[in-house]
């Protein structure tokens, strides 16, 4: 059995025992430095000391601590246990893969299934693809040199079928939502060439974030709630070909942002908002059937259709006269414009 050391037990670590318990993880053992757990219990497993486990064989040691201990915590591993660097991952970082589950990889292929009913690494999993089946957003995901990335394994069949089109061509981003900076850097990769002008633009609320500028990569300060700091903006950047919401998530950020800056999408360019799931979770203010964007974006459906309308219920406005398809996947909604018409026609030859 595949054996996996869990190093802290304090709050966030004992959350995590307990999240790994209920997935069915098999395989754990117990590590914390405070003496006084020593040879108590948690989840039915004894929790043992550092000298005692860290000296046997082991395929992974994750760090169940707050960040301020983290990196003491890897620092110990290495130095004073000589745990190689890339058996060490932190509890964010871990994958928990069930044994009752089909995972969606996308069109990703394994020369190596992962192990089930198991905790793994990003690292782990990357070894064991087929690199010939992943594309070139997958290969920087996984093999790239770039700060933190975390998306859906899914969603990068999705950016290759909907973005693969403007690939050597003088094109424009906007991401928001810049966490730790990694996307934007994959989004400068994916399109740069020495024969095209690439243009990245990060939104965040953190204002650390700020730091996280570099060549091509320009980021802006603020809420993408705040109307009037979204049109500073749009008057700043002038027209985006691609924008990705991946920001707060929550249902009136999503619609702020799209009333927002759907007119910042040029001609032929495309909306995307990630992350539709959190219109059914109560935290960001999602409800099936409820005000949700979910909802609000079935209706550019109707005003796709407006031209047809024999009410005046439903009349034509912007999104009838600039959309040209709307594509829904699990959990994206990717919206392209065209340029503006007002009128479809029928012929027969």
């Amino acid at each position: 059995m595949r054996k996996i050391i869990i190093y802290g037990i304090g709050k966030i670590g004992r959350a995590y025992i307990e999240r790994c318990a209920a997935q069915g993880v098999e395989g754990l053992e117990l590590v914390d430095s405070d003496s006084s757990l020593w040879k108590t219990e948690f989840c039915g497993m004894k929790i043992c000391s550092p000298d005692e486990i860290l000296w046997h064989e082991y395929a992974l040691v994750v760090i169940a601590a707050g960040i301020q201990h983290r990196g003491e915590i890897f620092t110990q591993l290495v130095a004073k246990y000589k745990v190689p660097q890339d058996k060490i991952v932190s509890y964010v970082d871990a994958v928990i893969l069930r044994k009752d589950e089909c995972y969606n990889w996308g069109n990703m292929k394994f020369n190596e299934q992962p192990g089930t009913g198991t905790i793994s690494s990003g690292r782990e999993i990357g070894s064991k693809l087929n690199r010939d089946s992943l594309n070139d957003l997958e290969k920087f995901f996984f093999y790239g040199d770039h700060k933190v990335v975390n998306k859906w394994m899914h969603y990068f069949e999705a950016y290759e079928r909907f973005f693969s089109k403007y690939r050597n061509k003088n094109v424009s981003i906007l991401e928001i939502g810049v966490f730790k900076g990694g996307s934007l850097q994959m989004w400068k990769n994916y399109f740069k060439t020495p024969f095209n002008q690439v243009s990245v633009y990060g939104i965040d609320i953190n204002p650390d974030c700020k730091s996280l500028e570099e060549d091509n990569i320009k980021i802006f300060i603020g809420s993408q709630e705040d109307r009037d700091f979204l049109r500073k903006v749009k008057k700043v950047i002038g027209k985006v070909d691609l924008l990705i919401d991946d920001g707060g998530h929550t249902m009136n950020q999503q619609i702020v942002t799209f009333e927002e800056l759907f007119d910042l999408v040029d001609d032929n360019g495309i909306y995307l908002c990630e992350d539709l799931h959190t219109s059914y979770m109560e935290l960001y203010g999602g409800e099936y059937k409820g005000s949700t964007f979910i909802e609000y974006s079935k209706n550019l459906i109707d005003y796709l259709h407006a031209q047809y309308s024999e009410t005046e219920k439903l009349v034509r406005n912007k999104y009838s006269d600039n959309i040209k398809y709307i594509t829904y996947c699990d959990s994206m909604i990717f919206i392209e414009k065209k340029e503006k018409t007002t009128r479809s026609i029928e012929m027969q030859v």
